[in-house]
C-alpha cells in the first residue's frame, strides 16, 4: 500500500538541521506513527489559492491560511496533479553564498603524513625539544620529528587498556620534568585485567633506547571506578615539581554517590603526589606534599577527615589541565552535566562546588553556590556540550592571543579565546569553528598551540590566522531572500526545490515537516556505500516544522559548503508573511496537540552536535529512509527510482541494499524493525562508529543486534535507581535503560536535546521489540 504525504507539492518544505531530539537533524529520526501527523498537515477544503490557502487533497483545513483572507464559501475539486520531481530548472535559484568561517583564525593539518587512532594528548618532553608524542585511547603513544614533512612515527609505548566504555583507555600522559636525565614518565589508564572496573597511574622508566616497554611499570596508584564514564585524565607536573591528576565522580549522571564531595574518596577531585619521594608513614609509591589540605597527620591513627593525595574538591569530569607557563596557575575545563560547561583556574584547597553546584547555579534544590568557589567562566550547552580545556597562550606567533586562554568544545568543534582581568571580567571571542572533534590540546617546546581531534586525517592541527580575502556575501536575512521559495507565505517552493519524504521521520515533539532539497546547476547526489545521501557542494536542505493544522513556526537550511554542512535557522514571523535569520538559540512559545509547547530554536552551534562526519552530515536523506512509494498531489511513485529517472540521483545503489526503514506506528512491520528504525533517526547519528556519544553503542538499524552493545550492557550514563538496569534487558523495558531514557524527560533523557515530549508511539515500538527478545545473542 503505497504512503502518500498529506503536503501536497506547493505546501511542500525542506529539510534540514532538524535538532533531532538532540540536536538539529536533517530528516531522520525519532519515527512518527498515526498518533502524529508528521506527514503533514491537512490541506485547504475552500478555493485555495483564491482564499489565500495553499491547496491540498481536501481533507481538512490547510496550514498556510493568509489571515486576511474570507473563509472558502464551499469545497472546490481537488486541484490538478503536480508535477514530481520538478523539473529541473535553468538556473537554480535557491543558493547560499560561502558561510563564512566564524573568528579570525583556521586550522591546519600539522602533521599531513601522519594519521592516529582516537589522539587524546600531543606534546613534548622536557629536553627533547625536537620530538613530538602522541598519545591514543586504545593503548598506544607514538613518537616522530617535530617536523611538518614527518613521513612516519614509531611506537614509543603500548600498554594494555580497557575499553569498556567510551571514556576509558589510555588517559593520560606526563614526562618527568627531568626526563632527560632520568627518563621517566607517568601514564593513567584504564586496567584491562583488575577484578573489578579500576584506572591505574603507572610510572614507567624510558629503556637504554628512545623507546619504552611495559615491563618497566611501577603501579602507584588503583582508583576503584563504579562506572564507566567520568574517568578524567589529565595528568601534568606543575612548577612545584609535583605530579597532578585530575580525576572524574566515577561516572553514572548526576554523581549518584556523591563522590566528588566525599573527602574519603579521591573521585571527582585533583590530586597532587610527590613522585620522587616514597612516603614511609603511608606507605605509598609516592609522597604526600606536606601543604596538601589534608596532609596533617597524613596516614597517622586518629587524623582528621580527608584523603592526604587530594589537592582540590567538587570537580565533575576535569577534561584537561593546565598550568600557564608564566603565572603558575593551573587552568581547567570541567565537562558540565545538562547545563553548562565550566572554566576553572584551580587553587589549592579550593571545593568547586559539585555537584551541589553546576556552574554557578544550584544542581541540588536549596544549596548555597557561594560556598563554593566557582568558575571563571561558564557556557551554556547552546553554545557546546563538552568542553576541552586548553593552555594559556604564551607563544610568539600570534600576539593577539598572548595571555588568553585557548579552549574548545569536543561536540561541536568550536574553539575559543578567554581573557580574565584582575577583577575577574572575562572576555570570550570565538576564533574558529574547526567542525573537529576536540579531545585536547598540546604545546610545543615555544608554547605555539596544537590542536587535537578524532578527525581522520585531521588529528593534530595547528592554528593560523585565516587569509583575509574579499569580503563573503552577507547570508539572507529572510527566507524571501535565500531564493528558495517561489512564494514565501503560501510555502511555494522555487523550480528546481524537489519536495521529499522519509519512512520513519525525527520525533519533533509532533509537529509537522515538510522537507526539500536543491542541488546546485548540473549536479546529482549519489549514495555513499553506507546508504547516506552523498549531496554535491552547494546544496541546500531545506525543513520547515509547523503547528498540526496551523502556521508554521521554524525553516532550517542546511547548505554543504567546503567546511561541511553549515546550518541556519529562520523564525517565522506570527503573521506568517516571511521568516527571519536567527544569530543565537531562541525559544518560542506555540499550541501543537491542543497543548502549550516551548519550541527550541537552535543556533548554529548546536546544528553542529549531530550534523557530524561521522553520520554523513545530512542525516535524514539515506536509502532506508528514501526507499518508499510517494504522492505529492500527483500520480503514485516510487521515491529513489524517480529521483534517478529524472537526473537528481546517480542510479548506482548502496550494496547490499539497505532494508526500507518502516514507520514506528505501522504494526504490520516486525516490532525490531519498527524498534531499530526508531532508534537509527532519532540515535544514531551520535550511537555509531566515531560518533560523539559517550557510550561505545551502534543503534544503526543495519547492525546486527548482536553488534550493538546494548543487550545486558551496563548503563553508563546512570540507571535511573531501578534494581538490575541494563541498556536492554530482555523481555523486561521496565529495567531496560534505552527505553527509560526515551519515556524521561529531563536530565539525562534521551535524545537530549529539542525535545520536551515523549515520543508515545516510539517508545511503544522499543517496548514492544524489547518484550520480545528472548536472550543476548
Amino acid at each position: 500500500m503505497p504512503i502518500t504525504p498529506r503536503f501536497a507539492l506547493i505546501a511542500l518544505s525542506a529539510a534540514v538541521s532538524a535538532l533531532p531530539a538532540t540536536a538539529c537533524n536533517g530528516g531522520g529520526g525519532t519515527a512518527g506513527g498515526p498518533a502524529r501527523a508528521d506527514t503533514g498537515p491537512a490541506p485547504c477544503p475552500g478555493t485555495c489559492l483564491e482564499a489565500g490557502v495553499v491547496p491540498g487533497d481536501a481533507s481538512g483545513p490547510g496550514p498556510y491560511r493568509d489571515p486576511d483572507a474570507a473563509p472558502p464559501d464551499a469545497a472546490p475539486p481537488p486541484p490538478p496533479p503536480d508535477v514530481w520531481p520538478p523539473p529541473r530548472p535553468a538556473a537554480q535559484t535557491c543558493t547560499l553564498p560561502e558561510i563564512p568561517p566564524v573568528g579570525a583564525f583556521t586550522t591546519d593539518v600539522a602533521f599531513p603524513a601522519l594519521r592516529f587512532p582516537r589522539p587524546i594528548w600531543f606534546g613534548y618532553a622536557p629536553g627533547d625539544g625536537a620530538r613530538r608524542y602522541v598519545v591514543g585511547q586504545g593503548g598506544v603513544v607514538w613518537v616522530f620529528e617535530g617536523r611538518q614533512d614527518v613521513e612516519g612515527a614509531a611506537v614509543f609505548l603500548r600498554l594494555p587498556v580497557s575499553r569498556d566504555h567510551n571514556e576509558e583507555g589510555l588517559l593520560g600522559l606526563a614526562f618527568h620534568p627531568r626526563y632527560a636525565e632520568n627518563g621517566r614518565f607517568f601514564v593513567y589508564y584504564s586496567d584491562p585485567d583488575g577484578p573489578e572496573r579500576r584506572t591505574v597511574l603507572s610510572a614507567f622508566t624510558r629503556a637504554d633506547t628512545p623507546e619504552a616497554t611495559a615491563a618497566s611499570e611501577q603501579r602507584l596508584l588503583l582508583i576503584p571506578q563504579p562506572y564507566g564514564n567520568h574517568k578524567g585524565g589529565s595528568l601534568l607536573f606543575g612548577p612545584d615539581g609535583y605530579l597532578y591528576l585530575g580525576l572524574g565522580d566515577g561516572g553514572s549522571g548526576g554523581d549518584p554517590q556523591n563522590l566528588a564531595q566525599n573527602l574519603e574518596s579521591l573521585l571527582g577531585k585533583v590530586l597532587r603526589l610527590d613522585v620522587d619521594h616514597p612516603d614511609e608513614e603511608c606507605l605509598t609509591p609516592y609522597g604526600i606534599p606536606a601543604d596538601n589540605p589534608f596532609a596533617a597527620g597524613r596516614c597517622a591513627p586518629g587524623a582528621g577527615p580527608g584523603r592526604p593525595e587530594i589537592f582540590a574538591v567538587g570537580v565533575r569530569n576535569p577534561w584537561r589541565m593546565s598550568f600557564d607557563r608564566d603565572t603558575g596557575l593551573l587552568w581547567a575545563g570541567d565537562v558540565g552535566q545538562g547545563e553548562w560547561e565550566e572554566v576553572s583556574v584551580i587553587r589549592r584547597g579550593d571545593n568547586l562546588g559539585w555537584r551541589q553546584v553546576e556552574g554557578e547555579v544550584c544542581y541540588i534544590a536549596g544549596c548555597d553556590p557561594e560556598a563554593f568557589v566557582p568558575p571563571v567562566w561558564v557556557y551554556p550547552h547552546a553554545e557546546g556540550k563538552s568542553i576541552t580545556g586548553g593552555f594559556v597562550y604564551r607563544g610568539r606567533a600570534f600576539p593577539e592571543l598572548y595571555g588568553a586562554y585557548l579552549y574548545g568544545d569536543y561536540d561541536n568543534g568550536r574553539l575559543w579565546a578567554l581573557r580574565v582581568d584582575e577583577r575577574g571580567r572575562a572576555e570570550n571571542t570565538l576564533l574558529v569553528d574547526t567542525d573537529d572533534h576536540i579531545t585536547s590540546f598540546g604545546e610545543d617546546p615555544d608554547g605555539e598551540i596544537y590542536v587535537v581531534t578524532f578527525s581522520d586525517g585531521r588529528a593534530i592541527l595547528s592554528l593560523r590566522r585565516a587569509d583575509a580575502g574579499p569580503a563573503p556575501a552577507p547570508l539572507p536575512a529572510t527566507l524571501t531572500q535565500t531564493g528558495c521559495f517561489a512564494d514565501v507565505p503560501g510555502h511555494v517552493f522555487a523550480a528546481g526545490v524537489v519536495p521529499y519524504d522519509l519512512n520513519s521521520p525525527l520525533w519533533s515533539d509532533g509537529v509537522d515537516k515538510r522537507r526539500g532539497f536543491a542541488l546546485p546547476d548540473g549536479q546529482t547526489a549519489r549514495f555513499a556505500p553506507d546508504g547516506h545521501v552523498d549531496f554535491p557542494l552547494g546544496t541546500v536542505l531545506l525543513k520547515t516544522f509547523a503547528e498540526p493544522g496551523g502556521p508554521p513556526i521554524e525553516t532550517r537550511l542546511l547548505v554543504r559548503q567546503s567546511r561541511g554542512w553549515q546550518g541556519l535557522t529562520y523564525r517565522w514571523r506570527p503573521d506568517g508573511t516571511d521568516a527571519d535569520l536567527l544569530t543565537t538559540a531562541e525559544t518560542g512559545e506555540y499550541t501543537v496537540a491542543g497543548a502549550p509547547l516551548t519550541w527550541s530554536f537552535p543556533s548554529r552551534a548546536q546544528c553542529d552536535f549531530c550534523h557530524t562526519q561521522a553520520a554523513g552530515g545530512s542525516l535524514g536523506p539515506t536509502h532506508a529512509q528514501w526507499d518508499r512509494t510517494v504522492t505529492f498531489g500527483g500520480p503514485e511513485k516510487q521515491q529513489i527510482d524517480a529521483l534517478i529517472e529524472d537526473g537528481y540521483l546517480e542510479p548506482t545503489r548502496p550494496e547490499p541494499r539497505p532494508a526500507p526503514l518502516p514507520a514506528p506506528g505501522d504494526e504490520t512491520a516486525p516490532a525490531e524493525a519498527r524498534a531499530r528504525g526508531v532508534l537509527d533517526a532519532n540515535c544514531a547519528f551520535c550511537h555509531r562508529p566515531d560518533g560523539p556519544a559517550n557510550a561505545i553503542i551502534d543503534l544503526r538499524a543495519a547492525t546486527p543486534f548482536a553488534d550493538t552493545g546494548l543487550c545486558d550492557a551496563e548503563p553508563g550514563q546512570g540507571d535511573f535507581g531501578v534494581p538490575g538496569a541494563r541498556l536492554l534487558v530482555p523481555g523486561d523495558p521496565a529495567r531496560s535503560v534505552l527505553a527509560l531514557r526515551m519515556r524521561h524527560r529531563g536530565d539525562g533523557q534521551m535524545p537530549p536535546l529539542a525535545t520536551t515530549r515523549v515520543d508515545e508511539v516510539g517508545v511503544a515500538a522499543v517496548e514492544a521489540w524489547i518484550r520480545g527478545v528472548g536472550g543476548c545473542p
